[in-house]
């Protein structure tokens, strides 16, 4: 660098820079003397004016006359360096303000440029406080998302990437509200227009994982919480919903079951003289015979429905002893053989060896599988067949019965449907046999799982513990 840039640009470049009045700097040169001291060669800038310092340096002064030689020789190992070809930064204390100078080698000439402006304390401290944001912002439990007032994703943590199952650059840059169902991006659209007028709100929404699972997820949102950017919030509260449906249908079995306690007693004692009555007038004429066999079937009807409500009154008292399950499974499929047949349909089984004896209500279960078994042979076509196996669970704490039909199936909005008091798809059918069911079940610690498909079948899988005694 020759002399002439640096007694007229360094000044020129000093002057037009201290008119920034927010960060004024200083430029100036040094040389090395002889004896090591260190000489200004130029100087110029308003960072010393704005510190108010009088002491200024000026071409000719020595850099141990306007600090202590204490202070310079801290300073002395990073001089070196930038004489010996290195650039060097350093933050310095002067006048109770940080400056941050930065020294340029000048080649070939030992003589170094500098360059300081101040660094304030609230700047430092802001950088502190954004470096511990960071922090948290990272490591935070929840999930959050900054966006723009467009909706744009500007940032990420770690927890919202693992809830969305995408990757950071994946989502920063997207808009928000793709990751809306169709049917709910026009009430997003409508409530961030509330959180730009400075609303708080929050809502859940179902997401669509890139795996094609499903999540429902609750979402809180809050305008300028970071420096313009909204924060938005995501609690994955899959769990907490499947938990809540659990409880309900819990909830909704136990109502069932002290109603019909009452209920059936209450209904039985004058349907036996209804039934005892219409029998006596048919012994006695022919007249009116065709109505009077009307009346008996459909009391019949009734009677069963209440024996069905009466099993579900009482199970939870239950006769539980050590039986084969094999055993069971072999009485049910020989009962119900004689129904199958007369439809062409083989019942088919297949059990797993090494299955241990069950602690449990012999007689309930055989309920359960009877429901079930007879449900497959009315579900299946003429020469179908239905398929019954028994096997260890891999976990080893649960026996697995499997009882398969190849029929007609059901759609997903009927699946859900299915286990609900008097909902049921049979012409005959009082839609309580899947809640009794579920209800014996329930009571054996046991789980219940129902797969269907549109025209190609459906499976009910027992899940029975092995160890259990209670």
């Amino acid at each position: 660098m020759n002399k002439q840039y640096e007694e007229i640009d360094i000044k020129r470049i000093a002057d037009f820079q201290s008119t920034l009045s927010h960060c004024p700097i200083h430029l100036f040169g040094l040389k090395r003397e002889d004896k090591g001291d260190y000489i200004f060669t130029h100087s110029s800038g308003a960072m010393y004016d704005a510190l108010g310092v009088s002491d200024k340096p000026v071409p000719g002064t020595k850099l141990y006359e306007l600090h202590s030689k204490e202070l310079v020789s801290s300073w002395t190992p990073q001089i070196e360096k930038a004489f010996s070809g290195e650039t060097q930064t350093a933050d310095i204390e002067v006048a109770a303000h940080t400056v941050r100078t930065t020294l340029y080698p000048v080649s070939g000439e030992n003589r170094v440029i500098g360059t300081s402006y101040m660094v304030s304390l609230r700047d430092q401290s802001e950088s502190i406080r954004d470096n511990k944001f960071k922090q948290l912002f990272n490591h935070a439990l929840e999930a959050i998302i900054l966006c723009r007032s467009n909706m744009e994703i500007a940032e990420v943590n770690e927890r919202a990437c693992e809830l969305l199952e995408l990757s950071r650059e994946e989502l920063i840059g997207k808009n928000a509200e793709t990751f809306f169902m169709e049917n709910g991006r026009d009430v997003i659209q409508k409530k961030w227009g509330e959180v730009m007028h400075g609303k708080k709100i929050s809502g859940e929404f179902r997401y669509r994982t890139p795996g094609g699972y499903f999540k429902e997820i609750e979402y809180s949102c809050e305008k300028d919480m970071v420096d313009f950017l909204h924060v938005t919030i995501l609690k994955d509260v899959t769990d907490q919903k499947l938990t809540e449906q659990k409880l309900l249908k819990a909830e909704t079995l136990n109502v069932v079951g002290e109603l019909a306690a009452g209920v059936a007693h209450e209904i039985r004692n004058p349907l036996t003289s209804l039934k005892g009555f219409v029998q006596l007038i048919q012994n006695q004429t022919d007249d009116f015979n065709q109505y009077l066999s009307i009346i008996l079937s459909e009391v019949d009807r009734i009677e069963h429905i209440i024996k069905e409500f009466l099993v579900l009154s009482k199970s939870n008292s239950q006769n539980f002893e050590l039986t084969c399950i094999k055993a069971i499974i072999k009485d049910t499929v020989d009962l119900l053989n004689t129904q199958a047949i007369m439809k062409n349909i083989e019942i088919l089984t297949e059990f797993e060896d090494g299955i241990p004896l069950l602690f449990c209500d012999s007689m309930q279960l055989k309920q359960v599988f009877i429901n079930f078994i007879k449900n497959a042979i009315e579900a299946s076509s003429i020469g179908n067949k239905v398929d019954v196996t028994i096997k260890m669970c891999p976990d080893s704490e649960y026996v697995q019965i499997k009882i398969c039909d190849y029929g007609c199936g059901m759609e997903e909005s009927v699946l859900k449907k299915i286990g609900k008091p008097f909902f049921t798809t049979k012409d005959e059918g009082t839609g309580l046999g899947l809640m009794v069911s579920n209800n014996i079940i329930k009571h054996h610690n046991g789980k219940l799982d129902v797969q269907s498909e549109k025209g190609i079948g459906t499976k009910f899988i027992i899940s029975l513990p092995i160890n259990q005694q209670n």
